[in-house]
């Protein structure tokens, strides 16, 4: 299963970025593209341009929002069962920076995906998401890493 995320801003923290590496390199066909966060709330048109030149109208677009579907793994797995085995399209994730997305993103997106009610930085939602996609792989390969 391909999966692409693309991340408004960089990981500063070593301690982050290590743990992200840990998780991307056991996940095959990920790609994870940074676009350059902006200082204000005006500059989310320009956060949306970086973020739609990644995106190819072949993808599965799922957006992480405040207001999206919660799921548990198990349930989020069975999302990616049937992305894969209904629509056969490639995943792509997209995570906002501090202002969220721009409506012309929001626009795009096949799916509104919430990891929780709770609000977290984006660099440490971007870990969240990549245990989650790791996780659900393993539910959906019978792997132990599920308990």
């Amino acid at each position: 299963m391909k999966i692409k995320i693309i991340c408004v801003g960089k990981i500063k923290e070593n301690s982050l970025k290590n743990l992200i590496n840990e998780y991307t390199k056991q996940i095959k066909d990920l790609t994870i593209f940074e676009v350059k966060d902006e200082k204000n709330q005006l500059g989310l048109k320009l956060e949306a341009k970086r973020i739609l030149k990644h995106l190819n109208k072949n993808e599965y677009t799922i957006g992480l929002v405040i207001k999206g579907n919660e799921h548990n793994s198990l349930s989020l797995a069975k999302l990616f069962d049937h992305i894969q085995t209904n629509l056969n399209k490639p995943i792509t994730f997209i995570i906002g920076g501090s202002y969220g997305l721009d409506n012309s993103v929001l626009e795009t997106l096949d799916y509104k995906l919430s990891l929780s009610k709770l609000t977290f930085p984006h660099q440490l939602t971007r870990l969240i998401l990549v245990e989650q996609i790791y996780r659900s792989l393993m539910i959906l390969n019978n792997h132990p890493y599920h308990k």
